[in-house]
């Protein structure tokens, strides 16, 4: 079912309400025009002429993290996140884009980094940048450029400890996902293009990246746009590629009794759109001793940090507010660390500490593995 066919057909919305019990924005908010069926009316008297695209329309629009959840709980299973997002093309062609929305995309068209500019630049001193040719080619992605450097750290301390033969780019570019998000739609075209050539020139064996955005652009988007990455290059997300050296012996990991209570968060992007939801709780398990505790409703049923489709920018108010409510299942658990597989989450969840009364510090995956070597 398309797009158009989606918007046309919701007269159902008008008699279900599962979707709002999925939501993590009206969870948060209590706002129906926040769920996807609030969505849907809105989109449904837009298209019938009965309403017009207001400041406060567009606003609405804009707080959605496009997490996909609404889907599971949908009796027609029909992809509202994929509506927003149409929506919002929509918004941005009649030019009514929010004014820190146009910002955002400004930054990546004009300085290629979803921030406008990288922060504090790191590189590895162990490693050419630019190498031709290497086993893996690391692609680290905006937000772990400009505000988590310490995920780098691990993984040049990890690929150390195996011996692999790694590379990252040169003044690497954004993959354009989040102008894809915002509604941008052949701006992300073009800046993927734009990286597309830079990596298939590099010629690795292998793409390797910690951002879930990125992985499911490279893996999935990319295709779907007509820029796919050279077929000879094998794209893998940083907890695949360690689960998978562990299970040959290339990773070596004892399990580490002071980790121990480990919570684990389930990244939309990783886990509901692409389907990985053992690889992280493996690499925990075989560090912890044990599984990872879960978080109330985990892996494809899990909630949203808020900080999807680049609401850590545009929204960062309403991202708190979400991130602290999924945070707040840590104290079920008597958990006091929180692992996730997406930087963008670690953002989300970080600006929500600390917690009323409750210590607790959120770790990437690749930080808890370079702890225990």
């Amino acid at each position: 079912m398309g797009i158009r066919e989606i918007r046309e057909t919701t007269e159902s919305c008008k008699h279900c309400f599962m979707c709002r019990h999925a939501c993590p924005t009206f969870l948060t908010t209590k706002l129906d025009s926040h769920t996807p069926r609030g969505y849907a009316l809105l989109l449904s008297e837009i298209d019938h002429g009965l309403q017009s695209w207001t400041a406060s329309i567009v606003e609405r629009f804009y707080q959605c993290s496009q997490c996909g959840l609404c889907k599971e709980d949908c009796a027609y299973h029909w992809a509202e996140d994929e509506v927003v997002r149409n929506a919002r093309e929509e918004i941005v062609g009649k030019g009514l884009a929010p004014q820190r929305v146009q910002e955002r995309a400004a930054a990546i068209t004009t300085d290629h980094c979803l921030y406008g500019g990288k922060g504090e630049e790191w590189a590895p001193e162990s490693v050419p940048p630019g190498k031709k040719g290497a086993e893996v080619l690391y692609y680290a992605g905006c937000s772990t450029h400009h505000s988590h450097p310490k995920i780098m750290q691990a993984v040049d301390r990890i690929m150390g400890k195996m011996g692999v033969d790694w590379t990252m780019m040169r003044d690497e570019r954004c993959c354009g996902v989040p102008l894809f998000d915002l509604g941008y739609t052949q701006e992300a075209r073009a800046a993927s293009g734009e990286l597309v050539e830079k990596i298939n020139e590099l010629q690795p064996k292998m793409l390797l990246t910690g951002c879930a955005h990125c992985y499911r652009a490279f893996k999935e988007l990319y295709p779907l746009w007509g820029v796919p990455l050279t077929k000879s290059i094998q794209i893998l997300h940083t907890s695949q590629y360690l689960e998978r050296q562990l299970s040959k012996g290339r990773l070596k990991i004892k399990a580490n009794k002071k980790v121990s209570r480990v919570t684990y968060h389930d990244p939309c992007q990783l886990g509901r759109k692409m389907k990985e939801f053992d690889a992280p709780r493996k690499l925990i398990q075989a560090i912890a001793g044990s599984p990872p505790l879960e978080l109330f409703h985990p892996r494809e049923n899990a909630e949203c940090c808020g900080a999807g489709s680049s609401m850590f920018l545009t929204d960062a108010q309403l991202v708190r507010r979400i991130a602290r409510r999924r945070m707040e299942g840590m104290r079920e658990t008597d958990s006091h660390v929180l692992i996730t597989a997406c930087q963008n989450c670690k953002t989300g969840f970080e600006s929500a500490l600390p917690l009323d009364g409750f210590d607790a510090q959120v770790l990437d995956i690749m930080e808890l593995v370079s702890m225990v070597l």
